[in-house]
């Protein structure tokens, strides 16, 4: 484990705070913090962002260059990370084309392991770096003797991975799979409910990698149990996991009470989640998967996780960052298993489904370029005459995409990150519909935790006209993929209802609603925060729904109309 203990000051209280304290908050204390906290983050006199401020039109908004200079006054610490702001231009020059955004979706936070411009140097004609190949396995044991089977490329890539995760190679093995739901399935196949026959998740919205995993649990006989959230902080109804974590049932004294899959982030909302649930559940003999998708890309260097050992960690990377979704690109999920916890993966489980435990090998599909006058032609006549010195070649090729996040460091990253997610917030809810002071009613209404200090990149809200009406989660999306702007609708889950209320049979009633969600990463700049703030303040324009809601019920009209001729053309 490398040391970082500069970091480890800084990140202990956060990390590492006991989220089981006597003073755990109510709903009403949550949302009376969050008030307090969400206008003293922003230095009082310093942004125009202040609590009198409103913007009831598109154009009333700030120009780029001033709400920037907003940004730095608030959070002058934002100028040290201009490092990134020179990697993105030098480097991730797709980026800046207006048609390309770089704010992720919910559903795609992958780490790049190469740059825009390493990828188009080394991509040749090819459409994709690597080449994937595909193995069924039928146990565990036989997963982790195929993983260990290693070319000199995939040793060196395992390395590269294992250091940019903070993970110890002789603590962990690696094993590819598809993509971030397969490595789910995989666990949910090999892991041995039978002898440990709980699954607790703590996941505040959906997600069908998790959904997956409960499925498959479920055809084993598991009756999966799930965290509480409270709303609209949508963190963790602490007593109630706790409760959990501690009653679950185990089979005998030897056995482990289950699987704990914890995420330490809400990918969608935000929501940062403290290590000591790992703590918790691990002294109360719980194995724990620790998924990292909604870490930021250095937050693996924190001190709490050379505290807290998961003995599964699930991650996922993708070749080049600010690719289209329709890009034929290669990515793969990664399922590191903790060498100690390997018996956890039995031998003895029945499979509901033989293509789940599916694991891949990854092989490089690039030709090495001499310099940058050198042809593809020429590339390919030499590549016949080379092919002695090409698997060292491609065996020392540098993952530049991830030297990038390492350079840039946790504690840039995390800086950089918090000033454009808390502008961000404030921006959105200084915008108002139009009215007297006493009736004026917000277009935005934040669904997570606003201006915490300890909040993750990631932001939900909902977007509301101007008779506080809900605009549908969906339109937005489909609105913001026209404009390229990175907006996705998700649903939030397992919420608890207002006032406790209880089901029939005297379980907890929780919520489910739908938000839009939006995501930084860490080569978004200030510019891709200001475009979606720009974008969102466009619905304080009634026609602006109601030209869409029209559009809409014009192709509906359209296609019905299509099938009906296509049906008589049948006849």
């Amino acid at each position: 484990m490398s040391s970082h203990s500069s970091i480890q000051e800084a990140c202990f209280n956060v990390c590492c705070s006991s989220p089981f304290s006597s003073h755990s908050m109510t709903q009403k204390q949550e949302q009376e913090e969050e008030e307090e906290l969400e206008f003293s983050v922003i230095t009082p006199g310093a942004s125009f962002l202040t609590k009198d401020i409103k913007f009831t039109s598109q154009e009333s908004l700030p120009p780029l260059r001033t709400s920037f200079y907003d940004l730095i006054t608030a959070f002058p610490d934002y100028l040290q990370t201009n490092q990134a702001d020179h990697i993105r231009s030098t480097e991730y020059q797709n980026l800046s084309c207006s048609s390309r955004h770089v704010l992720l979706s919910h559903t795609s936070q992958q780490q790049p392991l190469f740059s825009y411009s390493q990828f188009r140097q080394l991509s040749g004609l090819n459409n994709s770096l690597f080449t994937l190949s595909s193995t069924q396995v039928s146990s565990g044991e036989e997963m982790l003797s195929l993983a260990r089977e290693e070319s000199q490329f995939q040793t060196r890539m395992r390395k590269r991975i294992m250091s940019f995760m903070n993970l110890e190679e002789s603590e962990y093995d690696m094993i590819l799979t598809q993509d971030r739901s397969s490595a789910f399935k995989i666990l949910a196949e090999l892991y041995s409910f039978k002898t440990n026959p709980n699954l607790l998740t703590v996941y505040n919205y959906e997600d069908e990698a998790v959904e997956s995993m409960i499925r498959i649990s479920e055809k084993k006989g598991v009756k999966p149990k799930s965290a509480e959230f409270s709303w609209p902080s949508t963190g963790i109804v602490s007593e109630k996991l706790k409760r959990t974590i501690l009653r679950s049932k185990k089979r005998s004294k030897e056995d482990k009470r289950g699987l704990f899959v914890f995420p330490l982030q809400s990918l969608v909302t935000g929501a940062s989640y403290s290590y000591s649930w790992m703590s918790l559940a691990q002294e109360n003999q719980w194995h724990v998967l620790l998924d990292t998708s909604a870490l930021g890309s250095k937050d693996m260097d924190t001190l709490g996780l050379s505290l807290f050992r998961p003995d599964f960690l699930i991650c996922s990377f993708t070749e080049f960052l600010g690719h289209d979704d329709d890009d034929d690109l290669t990515g793969f999920g990664c399922l590191f298993v903790k060498k100690s916890s390997s018996q956890a993966l039995s031998e003895e489980e029945a499979v509901t489904d033989p293509a789940n435990l599916t694991v891949v090998k990854a092989e490089p599909n690039w030709i090495m370029l001499q310099n940058d006058e050198t042809t593809l032609e020429d590339h390919n006549k030499a590549s016949t005459s080379a092919t002695e010195i090409e698997e060292d070649d491609k065996a020392i090729i540098e993952f530049r995409g991830l030297y990038h996040a390492d350079s840039l460091g946790l504690i840039l990253i995390s800086r950089r990150l918090k000033s454009l997610t808390l502008w961000l917030v404030r921006a959105l809810t200084c915008l108002k519909h139009p009215g007297s002071h006493q009736t004026e009613t917000p277009l935005v209404k934040i669904c997570g935790p606003k201006t915490r200090s300890d909040r993750g990149a990631s932001v939900s809200f909902n977007v509301f006209d101007w008779q506080g009406e809900k605009v549908d989660p969906l339109m937005v999306e489909r609105l913001a993929e026209r404009e390229k702007v990175g907006l996705r609708c998700a649903y939030l889950q397992k919420i608890g209802s207002v006032g406790n209320k209880k089901r029939r049979d005297g379980e907890s009633m929780s919520l489910r609603v739908s938000v839009v969600s939006v995501r930084l990463g860490f080569m978004t700049n200030f510019d891709d925060v200001f475009r979606v703030w720009g974008f969102v303040s466009r619905f304080l324009d009634a026609d602006f729904v109601e030209k869409e809601k029209w559009r809409k019920k014009a192709l509906e009209k359209e296609k019905k109309t299509n099938e009906r001729r296509n049906s008589l053309r049948a006849f």
